[in-house]
């Protein structure tokens, strides 16, 4: 019985280490790469008491050049959280957030599959479609068409037109993005570098195709730089009075956002962000922000200051602390959020 049992065991082995074998012929040549995110936050709003919330995002992205030309992507993410803002379970299995097949050719490149859409509009949601562009000396044009999307309505197509360049030591871009059924979007974009401070002016459009909501205007100026060791940056943002330029998220180009300080989709907002960055010894920065906004149409005011350490505890690996104070003023009542988070960030 032991003989047979010792036998069951050594061909067990051996299948395993066959297998082994052609998982690792399988990847050969595959270029892995990705992150472990695992988060843990408390907010607190006046009364509505304190919700606290945990979330964990694992992504694994797979590279695989098939021939000289033609490369294969595929993006596996499982995230597991509670919306921060509301502390609500908002669970998610495991989802296929890329994946295309890449062909480019004498500056040519063209994706098929799904992808990130990435303008000055969005804010990497997906969509199934298909991205071409094109490089001729400094200028790269770009087409794309998507069939459906996860950030504005599952039955909307987006279309996006846009020429990339550089005139000298200006930086342009022009962008023209549709999105059927709800809007046409222009966003013209402009930076230069002056004795090492980055300065950028942003100017965006939106018509809306429902005739009841009227169309909106963004201007965005912003510069950055290094005084010694200290990184600043500051931002500034106009909302047209009627309505601003659309953002599927907050996290747009085309708007401000800090943790819970906003200025998208908000009509007559006159917002500005100031910050700086400061390294405190090799591994550990702190980072200071303020941001500032009000809108008369709505008797909306708003602010937030948000500090930050982090600490780079390898190439590879980062923990962070952040800690965000938050007061909004609605005709004349008055809002108060705090918002404290711990993560730490594994990218391979």
């Amino acid at each position: 019985m032991k003989k047979i049992a010792k036998l069951s065991l050594v061909a067990a082995m051996a299948m395993t280490a066959a297998n082994a074998g052609s998982l690792e012929e399988a990847i050969k040549g595959v270029n892995v790469s990705g992150k472990l995110y695992v988060e843990s936050f408390v907010t607190e709003t006046d009364n509505d008491g304190s919700k606290s919330g945990f979330e964990i995002d694992a992504d694994i992205k797979l590279k695989n050049k098939i021939n000289d030309n033609l490369t294969a992507v595929i993006d596996i993410e499982a995230d597991t959280q509670q919306n921060e803002e509301t502390a609500t379970d908002d669970k998610q299995a495991l989802e296929l957030s890329n994946a295309y097949f890449s062909y480019t050719n004498n500056g040519a490149t063209v994706n098929a599959g799904r992808m990130d859409i990435n303008t000055p509009n969005t804010d990497g949601e997906e969509g199934e479609g298909f991205v071409g562009m094109y490089t001729v000396g400094p200028v790269t044009a770009v087409g794309a068409h998507f069939v459906n999307n996860s950030g504005i309505s599952l039955t909307s197509d987006i279309n996006a037109a846009a020429l990339l360049g550089s005139v000298g030591p200006v930086n342009a871009e022009a962008w023209y993005v549709t999105v059927s059924d709800h809007s046409k979007n222009t966003t013209l974009v402009a930076s230069t570098k002056v004795a090492d401070i980055a300065l950028g002016a942003r100017y965006a459009t939106t018509d809306f195709e429902d005739a009841a909501k009227k169309d909106g205007t963004t201007y965005i100026l912003s510069a950055s730089g290094k005084v010694a060791n200290v990184a600043l940056r500051a931002t500034y943002l106009n909302n047209d009075e009627d309505n601003a330029a659309f953002v599927t998220d907050d996290s747009s180009a085309n708007t401000i956002e800090l943790v819970n300080f906003v200025a998208g989709n908000v009509a007559d907002m006159k917002a500005y962000a100031i910050g700086a960055t400061v390294p405190v010894m090799e591994n550990v920065s702190f980072a200071l922000d303020y941001g500032w906004g009000e809108a008369d149409v709505s008797k909306t005011e708003a602010s937030e200051i948000v500090g930050k350490v982090s600490y780079k505890m390898a190439k590879s690996t980062t923990l962070t602390v952040r800690y965000a104070d938050y007061t909004q003023e609605v005709n004349n009542v008055d809002t108060d959020k705090t918002h404290a988070r711990l993560d730490l960030t594994y990218k391979f």
